[in-house]
């Protein structure tokens, strides 16, 4: 793999001063050694060298040219022409111009992902089509730890609890005190008011991940009726990389669905992209209603009309309603087989193995996944609807999932790249399918069941006709059916 690592990287990884050492220095670290480990390459782009060039502080600068003289340019770099196509044509030398350069680079194919910590250029890559190959430097050491068979420590499931049990002096308040002065003060008040809350535990048994909620029905805010409001949504900077965010959002929304919550909302400074950019995924848009500290109000219902029904795409309906809504009508549908092991990886939560549980790999705390296999099936639209069935042992339909988007091929690098780190495979893996075509199959996880349907009742009810040994589509009162023992 070729890494092209951005400034806001290389700065933190070669620090020449106290300033520029902090969280994000250890986790280049571990990146660079993740890397080195497994033959990659860190590429700079000789365009960096423009933004060093306008530090002001000579030493500094002069230190940092030398510094960056470590790692391999990358030659010939591509032209911006495609690029600028898409996102407009900057003045040259400025930032934009700079992010332009790395991401044609990218766009060219001349690396394999970017490596960055600046939002604006994940945006930038969700505009030309490149979001799966820009990635942050945790969920990079993430898709390495994936892909190279680096597993983490085990770490428990989530906690529900209530606020009154938090520990006030866990380490992930500090930069939330740091953000709200009167922090100590509303956690009391959560506390008193026996809010609900959850956690997720780091080894050492501080918090990696932790989430406060209160029900606040509001008429200025949303459409009304029974109101969920995201009171504190924070993950460690320490433990990021794992997909906490998304195990954590995941159970807030579980939450909201099951309690018939029709509204949520949080408050997010317009700083913490992101995050912003992680609700966005799941429906959040903005309210247009700042609070008076300056931060986004950022809101998701839970109830659809008929209109929404209707219009929507089946892919756009669950994000924007979901993680469990999910549009039937129309929609084409499969069952897809999953070894057990991969199953266990894939969604833990549905796994019948008690030791097993939440938060060992990244791919199995997030609620978007991958998916591959050798199938020669090429139907699978964005939208499909998706029903995982565990062979082997439970012999099951277990879990329902939505498609995004399928890649084809028979470059190991390229599967590699496009699943990142929602993978379940080693890199070895990938390599040895690849020896045929590959089908990989991006999606979102929609509901576990809670008694997963076995064999013989799809059998009975002619679900389908044996145990399936591939991608197996199915007809449209098979859909119906499945539907029904959802509901």
């Amino acid at each position: 793999m070729k890494y092209l690592i951005d400034t806001n990287v290389f700065i933190p990884l070669e620090p020449t001063g106290p300033n520029d050492v902090g969280a994000l220095t250890s986790r280049a670290t571990s990146f660079a050694q993740r890397a080195n480990r497994a033959g990659s390459s860190l590429f700079v782009h000789p365009a960096q060298t423009r933004d060093i060039s306008n530090d002001e502080n000579n030493e500094r600068r002069r230190l940092r040219e030398t510094l960056l003289g470590k790692y391999p340019v990358l030659p010939e770099p591509p032209s911006t022409q495609r690029i600028e196509g898409v996102l407009g044509s900057p003045a040259i030398d400025s930032n934009d111009w700079v992010d332009h350069q790395l991401l044609a680079a990218l766009h060219a194919d001349a690396v394999d992902y970017l490596i960055t910590e600046d939002a604006g250029i994940h945006r930038k890559a969700k505009r030309l089509g490149l979001q799966h190959r820009v990635t942050y430097v945790a969920d990079a050491i993430a898709a390495l730890d994936a892909l190279f068979d680096t597993l983490p420590a085990n770490r428990p499931a989530i906690e529900d609890l209530k606020a009154h049990s938090l520990d006030n002096e866990d380490p992930i308040f500090l930069s939330v005190r740091a953000e709200y002065p009167s922090f100590d003060k509303w956690l009391i008040k959560c506390k008193r008011e026996h809010r609900q809350a959850w956690v997720i535990r780091a080894p050492d048994n501080t918090y990696a991940a932790a989430s406060i909620v209160n029900r606040e029905d509001r008429t200025d805010i949303g459409p009304g009726g029974k109101t969920l409001k995201i009171c504190m949504f924070k993950v460690s900077d320490v433990h990021s990389g794992f997909r906490y965010g998304e195990l954590l959002l995941r159970q807030v929304l579980h939450h909201a669905e099951q309690n018939a919550f029709v509204f949520l909302f949080v408050e997010v400074f317009p700083r913490h992209q992101a995050l912003i950019a992680l609700f966005g995924e799941f429906g959040f848009f903005d309210i247009g209603i700042n609070t008076d500290r300056g931060e986004l109000r950022l809101g998701k219902k839970l109830t659809f009309t008929d209109e929404d029904l209707s219009t929507l795409d089946p892919l756009e309906f669950n994000k924007r309603f979901g993680p469990s809504a999910i549009k039937w009508t129309n929609t084409p549908g499969f069952i897809i087989p999953i070894k057990p092991k991969y199953h266990d990886m894939l969604f833990p939560e549905a796994t019948p193995q008690i030791q097993f549980f939440e938060g060992q790999t990244p791919c199995g705390n997030a609620l978007r996944k991958a998916y591959l296999c050798n199938s020669g099936s090429r139907e699978i639209t964005p939208g499909a609807i998706l029903a995982f069935y565990r062979s082997e042992d439970v012999k099951a339909l277990t879990v329902v999932g939505v498609a995004e988007e399928t890649l084809i091929s028979d470059s190991a690098t390229d599967i590699a790249r496009y699943v990142g780190k929602r993978t379940v495979y080693p890199f070895r893996e990938i390599e040895r399918m690849c020896e045929k075509e590959v089908l990989a199959i991006l999606f979102r996880q929609a509901r576990v069941l809670g008694t997963p349907i076995v064999l013989d009742i799809l059998l009975r009810n002619r679900i389908i006709a044996a145990a399936p040994q591939s991608i197996t589509k199915i007809n449209l009162s098979a859909r119906r059916w499945i539907q029904t023992q959802l509901q």
